[in-house]
């Protein structure tokens, strides 16, 4: 019970680093007088960049010895973790391509808020947008709601659900305009479902964090190649 409550409490703690993480590096500009708003655009993102990195660091020095032990095991099981991740991410994403369109079709709502944003990042500022949504995001929320997370919780399948619901409603609570954007967090969660399942049939975080990554990357690069160059 106390080893629960111990990572229960370090779950919340950098829950809520992560959360926060945007607004401490609004505390300078404060001090200093300076009107973050009218700072130039590229230089928002690259703050918050810095951000969600010193969050990162924060958890890698966490969890360090369990990284450098996984990360052995990855390299060595490489091939049998690479197909088991591509058969699970393939799963994920048809349920998530799939919801998507119902949603678009059934609903007044055509596209998640979070991914206008997104695109929206992409066009004004491609390098630094790629560097935080492929690189640095997978392996940040990988980390927080797949390990620190899913830590938590004994049963595998309780784990996979409740990691999914979690991934899923981040991904639109912040950026939701009407009840029906909502429903987003379904192909999300679906999608954060099939990561967790990753872990719970690996016991290794990289695998997940591969295929993050992987997921992001290809997205971002499409985005980047139709609509900004």
């Amino acid at each position: 019970m106390i080893e629960k409550l111990k990572k229960i409490g370090l779950f919340t703690l950098l829950f809520l680093l992560f959360l926060l993480s945007d607004l401490f590096y609004l505390i300078p500009f404060k001090l200093l007088g300076i009107n973050y708003d009218k700072l130039n655009y590229n230089l928002q993102v690259l703050c918050s960049l810095v951000a969600s990195l010193i969050t990162l660091l924060i958890i890698i020095f966490i969890y360090h010895k369990y990284l450098k032990k996984a990360f052995k095991d990855y390299t060595h099981n490489f091939n049998k973790y690479f197909d088991i991740g591509m058969k699970a991410w393939f799963i994920g994403l048809a349920g998530m391509c799939l919801f998507n369109v119902l949603i678009s079709l059934l609903t007044p709502v055509h596209d998640a808020n979070n991914e206008v944003l997104v695109q929206n990042m992409l066009h004004e500022s491609p390098l630094l947008s790629f560097i935080s949504a492929a690189l640095i995001a997978p392996f940040l929320e990988e980390m927080l709601f797949r390990k620190s997370f899913g830590d938590i919780f004994q049963n595998k399948v309780i784990m996979i659900i409740s990691s999914g619901l979690l991934f899923g409603l981040l991904h639109v609570i912040f950026s939701f305009q009407t009840p029906w954007d909502l429903l987003y967090a379904i192909p999300y969660g679906l999608l954060g479902s099939a990561f967790a399942y990753l872990v719970a049939k690996t016991d290794n975080i990289f695998v997940p964090i591969t295929f993050h990554m992987l997921h992001n990357g290809i997205l971002t690069l499409t985005s980047i190649f139709l609509t900004v160059l």
